[in-house]
C-alpha cells in the first residue's frame, strides 16, 4: 500500500495496489500472519477498506471499471501494533517516484496543480500603496 494520493499513481500502480488490497483480505479472513508485510512497511491493516474505496473512486474517475467492493474483515486477531501500523508516506513517495517515471511525472504535475491553485488565483497586486 503506497498510501499516497491515488491521483499520483500510474495505471499499473493504481490497479496493482487495488489488487493487493483484495489479496490481503484473504489473509485476514484466514487469520494468516501479516507480520512481515507490516515489518516491511507495506500494509496498514486497519486502513484497508478506506484505502480500497479511495482507489476505487480514482479508478472510476479515470473511466476504469470497478466491480469489486471491499468489506473490512475482522483483524482483531492481529497484535494491536500490527492492526494500527501506518505506512511512511514520505518513504512511499520517494520509492515510487524513484522507480516509476509515469508516477514521478504525475507527482510533479499534481504538485504544480496544487501550487497554481494556492498561489495563482488568490494573489492580487496593489497598484497604489
Amino acid at each position: 500500500m503506497w498510501m499516497i494520493d491515488p491521483r499520483v499513481l500510474c495505471r499499473k500502480h493504481l490497479l496493482g495496489e487495488h489488487g493487493e488490497i483484495h489479496k490481503h483480505r484473504h489473509n485476514f479472513v484466514k487469520h494468516h500472519s501479516v507480520a512481515k508485510r507490516v515489518e516491511l512497511g507495506q500494509i496498514e491493516p486497519a486502513s484497508m477498506e478506506a484505502r480500497h474505496d479511495a482507489l476505487a473512486i480514482e479508478m472510476i474517475q479515470r473511466g476504469y471499471n470497478h466491480k469489486s467492493p471491499y468489506e473490512q474483515p475482522d483483524i482483531s486477531y492481529l497484535p494491536e501494533d500490527q492492526q494500527n501500523f501506518t505506512v511512511d508516506v514520505a518513504r512511499s513517495i520517494a520509492d515510487l517516484v524513484g522507480r516509476c517515471p509515469e508516477c514521478a511525472k504525475r507527482h510533479r504535475e499534481l504538485g504544480n496543480e496544487r501550487n497554481r491553485r494556492t498561489t495563482g488565483k488568490n494573489c492580487r497586486t496593489r497598484k497604489n500603496h
